[in-house]
């Protein structure tokens, strides 16, 4: 009996799984295709009640008509629902996208934050959080000229979405601060990731004279599987101040200890730490 209830309660949180990837899958899909299969299911819809409602022509020339009209009405909804759907992409690009780096803006990923760190307490998988800062970016800015800080910023950027998967998010939370979700990833495995962050930034060829360094800060769930998605946020940002206290200059990682913390803590560091360092 248990072994049944057991059985059935996984196929259920299975089936609530499969459910949440099919609805994400909706979500995510860009409207400039979305639109125009909504829009030809509404054009069918039309000529479908006409149908029901007086019956299917008699005429030969009828039933021509008819099947001219479905595809006419048909075609006229995906193109208009294909320019509605190629507006409304454009406009959620602007609203969530960095207009310097091209990745996501801090909106974004606290939205994208929220969803996963829910998802993996629900069901006990690991996520880290990377908090990335470019050290002494005002040094660049000053000495090689704000062109050059771009540049710095701009490749930085490159070389997060360089190693990351599909299913990570990258974004530019701050002025020289950056912001990575890796959804089922460990600690040990987001450290592997920070390593390979830091060496292709150290050979950015283009841009090696300026000195151009980073400092990387982890958190992760299994260490903290009570904080909320604004605390891993703060406690991946205590890493990262840690970070550039011991390599300031150089390329260093640090990972949050183990050892518990209480939420208000954090919300007080979050309040004294509110700025990105330069």
């Amino acid at each position: 009996m248990q072994k049944d209830e057991a059985t059935e309660v996984t196929g259920a949180r299975r089936a609530r799984k499969a459910a949440e990837r099919v609805w994400r899958a909706v979500l995510s899909a860009p409207r400039s295709r979305l639109y125009p299969v909504l829009g030809m299911l509404l054009a069918l819809a039309v000529p479908m009640a006409l149908l029901c409602a007086l019956g299917v022509p008699d005429t030969g020339d009828g039933k021509i008509a008819f099947v001219g009209v479905v595809y006419s009405t048909g075609v006229v909804f995906a193109l208009l629902g294909n320019l509605l759907g190629s507006s409304f992409d454009e406009v959620r690009r602007q609203s969530i996208t960095d207009p310097l780096t091209g990745l996501f803006n801090r909106r974004h990923f606290g939205r994208r934050l929220s969803e996963e760190t829910k998802r993996a307490q629900r069901y006990g998988h690991p996520a880290s959080v990377l908090c990335v800062d470019i050290d002494r970016l005002k040094t660049i800015n000053d000495d090689f000229g704000h062109k050059a800080g771009d540049g710095a910023l701009v490749a930085v950027g490159r070389a997060l979405l360089d190693n990351v998967r599909t299913i990570d998010v990258v974004a530019r939370i701050g002025g020289d601060e950056f912001a990575v979700l890796l959804p089922e990833t460990s600690a040990a495995q987001a450290s592997a990731l920070s390593q390979r962050v830091l060496t292709e930034v150290a050979w950015q060829g283009d841009l090696r004279a300026s000195g151009l360094a980073i400092s990387i800060g982890i958190a992760d769930l299994n260490s903290a599987t009570d904080l909320e998605p604004d605390e891993l946020l703060v406690a991946a940002d205590d890493a990262l101040y840690r970070a550039k206290a011991a390599g300031g200059g150089e390329g260093h990682v640090a990972v949050v200890p183990q050892e518990r913390r209480s939420p208000p803590a954090w919300r007080a560091l979050d309040h004294a730490t509110g700025g990105s360092a330069g």
